[in-house]
């Protein structure tokens, strides 16, 4: 999926060709603290906003203890990181993926840990929401957890990131891979920014293409790019073991993809070493699915739950119109909300249901045909 890390800012430097530029993301946490986010690719070029993903308690409080820096703390920052240090925790963090340390790896590292440190704070903030959606998928096929970092420079665990070329979600898919891996898209839903559902879909297509190339550094390449592409380059190179021996050959943006991949693996489990450590952010700290039994706005869901209606549209950025369809193509539909909400939406259910499917906005209707027509045209 060669277009799909682009839009992310945090991890790739390849962003010539997903064409996001440099742009300032301002974020309020829980505390009101307000943050101006941005991070830079390896190449020194500003790309965009982004995010992380981590849930590991152990990972989450080792920072917690530290305290936020704006600049690292030379003691901390500057101290037992050279390349051999760094490459030997990089072998422990996996017994399945062969993750080094080279000079293209360390550059990602420098920018994620030093210009572009505030960012990766952010990053590290939101990961406590959406690993658990990424390592449950991963864990149903049977795939090691460290996949969990392929968001972060995807998508910068941005749902609603959509690249240049139209890639959508925290993975990154183009409408056909999308429904290829059975992803609803259409006017009312694009489940390519569901994170559950997508999760599953990236982690079956990923299980695809390590079954096809049988080494996990080609399998993300591919995922970059297309197998098809790392098939030429394995053939240019005569045969290849892994990334680094068709290197090469690959397309210049695939180059960079799996060292920013490699990198973000380290950062995200040695960042304290940098005296980095996760902000707060507005993802609640647990949520859980309703079934919609009536077709419903989320504007009346958040309505009688008492809930901000942007806050609802965050843990369901799949509903493009605002809209639940109550029996899509694809099932019954769900609803995320904090899991304190469950069962005040089960106790008020009726109200929420009464009168908000007799008519449908006029506006939302007049959206979901302009998307209806502008999908037609790609």
């Amino acid at each position: 999926m060669n277009w799909k890390r682009y839009i992310v800012s945090f991890l790739i430097a390849m962003g010539a060709t997903c064409g996001v530029h440099a742009q300032h993301q301002m974020v309020i946490d829980n505390r009101g603290k307000t943050v101006d986010v941005m991070i830079p690719a390896a190449d020194g070029t500003m790309v965009g906003y982004v995010d992380v993903d981590y849930s590991d308690a152990k990972f989450y409080n080792s920072g917690m203890q530290m305290g936020f820096n704006s600049t690292p703390s030379s003691s901390i920052a500057d101290a037992d990181n050279g390349m051999e240090v760094i490459d030997r925790k990089m072998r422990n963090l996996s017994n399945v993926m062969m993750l080094t340390c080279n000079e293209e790896v360390k550059r990602y590292i420098d920018r994620y840990t030093k210009a572009g440190r505030q960012s990766t704070c952010y990053l590290l903030g939101r990961a406590r929401y959406y690993n658990p959606f990424f390592e449950k998928a991963l864990r149903s096929y049977g795939l090691p957890l460290e996949l969990k970092y392929l968001p972060v420079i995807e998508s910068g665990l941005n749902p609603n990131a959509t690249s240049r070329v139209g890639a959508a979600g925290l993975w990154q898919f183009m409408t056909t891979t999308g429904k290829q891996y059975d992803l609803q898209i259409d006017s009312y839903i694009d489940e390519r920014r569901d994170p559950e559902k997508s999760s599953y879909a990236a982690a079956r297509m990923l299980s695809d293409l390590y079954n096809r190339f049988g080494d996990w550094t080609l399998a993300l390449a591919a995922y970059n790019c297309g197998p098809g592409r790392v098939s030429n380059a394995i053939a240019k190179a005569g045969g290849g073991a892994d990334f680094w021996a068709v290197y090469q050959y690959l397309p210049k943006e695939t180059r960079g993809y799996v060292p920013a991949f490699i990198a973000a693996s380290y950062v995200m489990n040695y960042y304290g070493d940098y005296d980095i450590t996760p902000l707060s952010t507005g993802l609640p700290n647990s949520c859980d699915t309703i079934i919609v039994e009536k077709d419903v706005t989320l504007a009346r869901v958040a309505g009688v739950l008492g809930m901000n209606v942007d806050d609802l549209k965050v843990l369901n950025p799949q509903y493009r119109q605002g809209f639940i369809r109550a029996f899509a193509s694809n099932g019954a539909a769900k609803l995320r909300l904090p899991s304190e909400m469950i069962e005040k939406f089960r106790c008020y259910k009726d109200q929420i249901y009464q009168n908000d499917t007799a008519t449908e906005d006029p506006d939302m209707t007049i959206a979901a045909a302009n998307t209806s027509q502008q999908e037609a045209l790609h």
